[in-house]
Order: C-alpha cells, then structure tokens, then sequence
C-alpha cells in the first residue's frame, strides 16, 4: 500500500518528502520555490525546486544572472544534507584562476523560501557529504557543522551559528564503548550526515556504521560508533569500493535502519556480484540508545517480478528477451537502493537500461508480502538523496508532478 504520510501529502499536492537528485541543473527556471542569494563577491544566485512524489525524482535548478565565464559555477551545484525545512548546498566559482566554494543554506519555511549564504572563511572538509545542519528552535535558526579529525586523538568541530552569525571550534571527546576506538573514528569516512536528536548529529559510513555526536549544544560533544550488523569487506577493499552501490541508512525518531542488497544471476549465486542485476535486500533497525539489531524484511527482486502481475506489460515491453522466452534482468544495471523516510517496508531503486533511460521503482514489503508497488521509467539522474524539506514549502498547481506510491 502506499507510504501513508506521502499518500496524505498527495491529497494537499505537497510531497511529504521527496528523492532529489544530488547535482543541479543550470537553468532560468522560476516558481513557488525559488529563493535568490548572494555569493561571496556579492553576485545574486538563484535557487528553484521541480518536486515529485517517490519514486520520481525530484529536480533543482541554479541561474547565476549575469555572471562572466572568468567568473562563472566551476561545475554543478550540489546538495551536501538536509534537515526539516532546512537544505545545505555547495558551489564552486571560478574566479581568476581560483576555484572558491561557497556554502549556502535553502530554507523551505517557515514563510517564503530563503537563501542564505554561509560566512567565511569556510573550513575545509576531507568529504563534502560531512558537512551537517542542525535546525535549532522554531527553525528560524541553525547551526552548520563541520568536522575534522585531527592527529592526537582530537576530533575537531566547527559550527557556524545563524543565531549570532559567528562560528566557534569545539573538541569532541571520543566514547570508550565496546563498539567505538580512535583508530575506527579516524578511519570513518561518512557519506551523509543526519539529525539525530537536538543536539545530536549522525554520519554515516556506509561499510563502518555511524558516528554519533551528541551534545553539540555544549562545549564538549561526545563521538560514539554503532557499528552495522553485518561485516564488512576485508580493510583493503573499503577505500576501493564505496558502500553507495550495495548499501543505505537513515536515521529518524531515533531509530537506525540499514539495508544491504547483495547481488547474484538467476538460479544462484555468481562471481559476477556487481554487474548481475539480481539481488536480495536486507533491512535491519536499531534504536541509537539500544545495542541490538533487529532484522525488518528481506526481498528477493526475482521473486517480485516473477509474481507481481499488475506491472506486467511494461515490464515485458521493456525487459522481456524473445531467445530466452523471460524477462531479462540482465538488461539492466542497478544503482543504489534508497529507503523510505516514512516507511520500514518501503525500499526504492533505480536501473539504467541496457537501450538508455532508466526504471525507478519502489519494492513494498509490507504484510509479509514481496510486491512491487511503482514502476516508470525516467530520463532522469540515478544520484538521489531523501530529503523532508518539500512539505514546508506552499504548493502552486501545476509545480508539482502528483506521482504517490
């Protein structure tokens, strides 16, 4: 059935949340959702939102008006994480033979759209996926996070503070639990951060599990790691392969969930693992204050196409292969699997096709049933990240692509 939250955004046409895809668009386009700012030579940048329901993605827009080539986006803009109505974003400017990066805030509300431009100098990060926000009070105010290990055994934060727009370091303790030593700290290497209380942040290192950072609100945080419940490969492999192509986590109200999709051809296991399309996915939760995990569901892609009939004549005009007399799943390449902000049994992937285009579809496990609850086809980016901004924005007609599973 669909998500619940998300089939009650549909009825007032805002999503509750939406996948929106990491890299901007350079594009005019103006809406409901636009916000303009100012970079850091005082140039306006303007910033806009095409939204849809999951599994569609969901598109953003960047226009620098006026802006010289000598001076113009050395590249696309990028959405680094997200919070409530809060959104981080990076941009890189050329100027003279300097590549400058600028950090913005979008806010979605309360009230109409904003764009704020975070002061520097900024600190520089290892992984601009470290980079958090922590919306603080009525969501008027924030704080930006930055960190940094540093030799020594320090964990160094910098935060920036909307509230007296001053930034201030603080030195993170590290836990002496059984899950968390320096050297595992030291080596994680996060892909996303997310709220996790209050004063709490969450990154995430999708093969070494999270680093929580509590306290934030103080002059002394605490770093502890929850680590997944399933290993992961052998050291050498780690900073080969990024855990994005198997794996995903979020965290809310709390609650951890991870899953892991391992691959595999029909009829059994292949030494093909990353290119074979056919897969099982694991999900699993954990409370932050608990020490157990707990297994969610686990989905078999073969068993859901094989038995789910509803999709069938697209599924067949675009996978189906005459000599083998099936669908051929080798037709398409997996990228990585996204969970649900509302729903546990809810699981979404994109695929390329072999002939161009791509399939984003969403995997309903709920009632102990394997089903496939979305399937279409897109041209879109395959790069998505879950973000719950879009239900403070006002919605206009016609700005948003009712597309609910």
């Amino acid at each position: 059935m669909p998500d619940p939250v998300a089939a009650m955004s549909l009825l007032s046409c805002s999503p509750a949340w939406v996948l929106l895809d990491e890299f901007a668009i350079l594009d005019k386009r103006r809406n409901h959702t636009t916000a303009t700012g100012l970079t850091s030579f005082k140039r306006p940048v303007r910033v806009s939102f095409e939204l849809a329901h999951p599994p569609e993605a969901s598109r953003w827009f960047v226009h620098c008006p006026g802006l010289k080539k000598k001076r113009g986006l050395n590249g696309h803009p990028q959405i680094l994480n997200a919070a409530e109505s809060l959104v981080v974003l990076r941009m890189q400017f050329l100027r003279g033979g300097d590549v400058i990066y600028d950090y913005f805030v979008y806010r979605a509300g309360p009230g109409k759209p904003s764009l704020d431009l975070i002061p520097g100098p900024c600190p520089t990060v290892a992984f601009p996926k470290q980079v958090g926000i922590l919306p603080r009070g009525d969501l008027e105010e924030y704080s930006v996070i930055f960190p940094r290990c540093k030799p020594r055994r320090v964990y160094e934060i910098r935060v920036f503070s909307s509230e007296n727009n001053e930034w201030r370091t603080k030195v993170a303790r590290i836990s002496t639990d059984p899950e968390t030593t320096y050297h595992e700290v030291a080596m994680h290497l996060p892909s996303k951060a997310i709220v996790a209380g209050v004063s709490s942040l969450a990154w995430i290192d999708l093969w070494r599990g999270v680093l929580l950072c509590e306290h934030l609100d103080t002059d002394a945080p605490t770093l502890r790691l929850i680590k997944w419940p399933v290993p992961s490969p052998q050291n050498d492999l780690l900073d080969i392969y990024s855990g994005h192509g198997s794996r995903d986590a979020t965290l809310s109200n709390g609650v951890i969930r991870f899953l892991e999709q391992k691959f595999h051809e029909e009829g059994g296991a292949s030494s093909r693992d990353v290119m074979g399309y056919c897969w099982i996915a694991t999900t699993w939760k954990r409370a932050i204050n608990s020490t157990n995990w707990s297994r969610v569901f686990k989905a078999d892609i073969v068993n859901i196409l094989a038995t789910d009939s509803r999709y069938s004549d697209l599924l067949q005009k675009t996978l189906w292969n005459n000599e083998l007399n099936k669908l051929d799943l080798n037709k398409l390449s997996s990228a990585p699997p996204t969970l649900s902000l509302n729903n546990e049994n809810v699981l979404y992937f994109t695929a390329k096709l072999e002939t161009g285009g791509a399939l984003l579809l969403a995997v309903n496990t709920g009632a102990g049933m394997e089903r496939l609850e979305t399937f279409i086809q897109t041209s879109c980016g395959l790069s998505c990240a879950p973000c719950s901004f879009s239900r403070f924005l006002d919605a206009s007609p016609g700005d948003l692509f009712a597309f609910c599973c």
